[in-house]
């Protein structure tokens, strides 16, 4: 039987994601539900409703369109406020209705990339009187709302986690990155380089970092995921990934729903 890598890297994905939605305070009304009949998780975020962070991933091919699993999804997020939400699918739809994600795999039993001897950052874990400053970095970077703070901030010294800092000369951390072990599974994500850093190498300085413990932790395999380029579009974070050897394995499309069909 050939092996399916999308749905071993969307596996890797939704593992982490459970577990990270599990730390979430209570007041953000996170929930990771299993869609009944299928293998797929629903991810909801009250406090936040945009559909990047309500979404359905890994339903099985034909369950976007079945009515009694949509039925099921639409009051799920109903009852709890959500309008929108994202269903997820490999069908390649051009134009791309929503934003699409590219997974990602990569073979620890290869060498990992090693960290520039030159480089001007270094990387270390974040201690536990750091806990919010890697959802700073995050917040900063990409526009995210301080309620998140104290959700990321949870996962410093959470089993299974590891934040990590692309630090300046002054040991302030200017770049970020998590990591998620489990098992033989590693997840790299919650990736992001504060304005003026960029261009200094901080994230390839991550991702070596990450590969190198995951690796050493006994991971067989890593995970990642970042969006799509658009046509003529480059993207650096897509690259950087890719010069650390992963390889891509699946376009995931995003289609959008509401909760209350029209």
């Amino acid at each position: 039987m050939q092996t399916d890598y999308r749905i071993i890297a969307e596996s890797i994905e939704t593992g982490a994601r459970r577990d990270f939605f599990a730390a979430a305070p209570p007041q953000l009304g996170c929930a990771a539900l299993d869609v009944p009949g299928t293998t797929a998780t629903l991810l909801r975020v009250q406090a936040m409703p945009s559909p990047m962070m309500n979404r359905v991933v890994g339903l099985p091919d034909g369950a976007r369109t079945a009515t009694d699993t949509l039925d099921w999804i639409r009051q799920a997020y109903g009852e709890a406020g959500v309008e929108q939400f994202w269903l997820t699918d490999w069908e390649p739809v051009q134009p791309a209705p929503q934003p699409a994600w590219v997974l990602l795999l990569r073979d620890l039993s290869d060498a990992v990339p090693a960290a520039s001897p030159d480089a001007t950052l270094r990387v270390r874990l974040a201690r536990d009187d750091e806990r919010e400053l890697g959802a700073g970095i995050l917040c900063r970077s990409f526009g995210m709302p301080a309620i998140v703070i104290p959700w990321m901030a949870a996962l410093v010294g959470r089993p299974g986690w590891r934040i990590y800092f692309a630090c300046d000369a002054d040991d302030a951390p200017v770049a970020t990155g998590a990591l998620y072990i489990d098992g033989e599974r590693a997840w790299l994500g919650m990736t992001a380089t504060l304005p003026q850093a960029r261009r200094q190498g901080a994230q390839h300085l991550l991702l070596a970092a990450r590969l190198a413990d995951a690796r050493g932790a006994g991971c067989v395999v890593a995970g990642i995921e970042t969006e799509a380029p658009g046509e003529g579009e480059v993207k650096p974070a897509l690259n950087n990934i890719l010069r650390a050897g992963f390889r891509e394995v699946g376009l995931r499309q995003n289609h959008l729903f509401h909760s209350s069909p029209s």
